[in-house]
């Protein structure tokens, strides 16, 4: 921490890598905590409630993927702030009639969900959803908007506060033995502190553009930029889809022990590391769209990012692929010795997932957000039906993704040959 730190105030500030380093100062907190805890959070809960976990947070990322029309997005790309306050508005409405929609489908069809998930455990933590999905909206909105005015130090504060939150109520719920409440809890309560967090930070900005927002403009800019509720928000869904339609199949066919396994190599793995990814992803989309605006070398960036990417998540995966389950078995518990199983196969497709995802936003600010659908359904289709072969076919979840990280290599090698061809774009062509 102290030589990032001691890096960050020698660079200038404003920066690509300064604004990077700021939010990974906050980043390095919040992943620093549950990794730290989790050795702990693993003899207080079983496998079958992190299974539980990964159902409930697949249900609310299902929904929150959507839940502002990506309209968010947006947010990074109009000449003026008024606009782009008036986009965070249409974001925050939608979202609202998006959280009511699942209120009143979670009010009358619980029972049924639950049913149709396979775990009727699930239903009493169903009416969270709602709350949380708006929750994401909010925070999703603030997210872009502070990454528009470059204040990285909202972010990041936001991600510690999350961090912090959501520990501290796994543990103290896990010591008093409240079961898997203290991970559907925890996760819940973060989520609100953050978005807390960053309200109270951008309330000045809230106050200063709030005689800008008006119906008209609004619907102005929702015609405008309509290509992302059309296309960009089927595309996220898509992507959504496919991690939460593994979670459900994985519960449906092989069951919540197996699940909690593979959601807990995910949560091991993609904690870190998609915590820096975040970072870079936003910083990279405000520096992208301003190289893309002004003409400059858009390519020569996302080639940097992909090496800076590259190199520091190389060492990791290796070693994975290496000594995962000895590593999980020692620092978990014996019993965990199977999630370190699948964090070894699936450490090919977690390495390539990790340096493509912060410049996947290239097809947005180029305007190829219809040709990156269709490449996201194929990618998408590719991890599901190796996880159905797995188990419909070899009945064995281990080949399932063998297959899965195998595929999936040539797949990210297309992509980033492409994402390189549509970089050269300019502006107005």
């Amino acid at each position: 921490m102290s030589l990032v730190l001691y890096i960050k105030n020698r660079l200038p500030k404003g920066g690509f890598l300064h604004n990077v380093l700021t939010l990974m100062t906050g980043t390095a907190i919040a992943q620093a905590i549950p990794i730290i805890i989790s050795p702990i959070l693993t003899r207080l809960y079983t496998p079958d409630d992190f299974g539980l976990l990964a159902l409930y947070t697949s249900v609310v990322s299902l929904i929150g993927v959507i839940v502002t029309g990506r309209y968010e997005l947006a947010i990074m790309l109009p000449e003026y702030d008024e606009d782009a306050a008036n986009l965070g508005a249409l974001s925050l409405c939608v979202a609202i009639v998006i959280g009511a929609l699942t209120f009143f489908a979670v009010g009358y069809f619980n029972a049924t969900i639950a049913g149709y998930l396979g775990k009727p455990d699930i239903a009493k933590w169903l009416y969270l959803v709602p709350l949380a999905v708006i929750t994401i909206g909010v925070t999703q909105v603030l997210n872009y908007w502070s990454t528009r005015k470059n204040q990285y130090r909202r972010l990041a504060t936001s991600r510690v506060a999350q961090s912090v939150t959501n520990a501290g109520v796994n543990l103290g719920q896990g010591f008093a033995h409240m079961g898997v409440s203290g991970l559907i809890v925890g996760n819940f309560a973060g989520q609100v502190l953050s978005a807390g967090v960053l309200i109270k930070q951008a309330w000045v900005d809230l106050l200063k553009y709030r005689s800008s927002i008006h119906w008209g403009r609004m619907c102005h800019n929702a015609k405008v930029y309509q290509d992302f509720p059309k296309v960009n928000s089927f595309h996220a869904f898509v992507d959504i889809l496919q991690s939460s339609g593994v979670v459900f199949i994985i519960s449906s066919l092989f069951g919540s022990t197996v699940l909690g396994f593979y959601s807990f190599t995910l949560r091991i793995l993609q904690a870190p590391l998609g915590l820096l990814g975040a970072s870079v992803s936003q910083v990279f989309f405000q520096k992208a769209s301003e190289t893309y605006k002004n003409g400059g070398d858009l390519r020569a960036l996302v080639k940097k990012t992909i090496i800076s990417l590259s190199a520091i998540a190389l060492p990791i995966f290796v070693t994975l692929g290496l000594f995962a389950p000895d590593l999980f078995s020692l620092i978990f518990g014996k019993q965990w010795r199977e999630a370190g199983t699948y964090a070894q196969i699936l450490a090919p497709w977690l390495f390539f997932n990790f340096i493509v995802s912060p410049v996947s936003q290239v097809p947005i600010i180029v305007g190829e957000q219809k040709k990156s659908f269709i490449f996201g359904i194929i990618g998408n289709s590719m991890i599901v039906l190796s996880v159905i072969y797995g188990g419909f076919i070899a009945h064995n979840i281990k080949t399932g993704f063998y297959v899965l990280s195998g595929s999936i290599f040539f797949y990210y090698v297309f992509i980033v040959q492409w994402l390189f061809m549509i970089s050269n774009k300019k502006a107005g062509v």
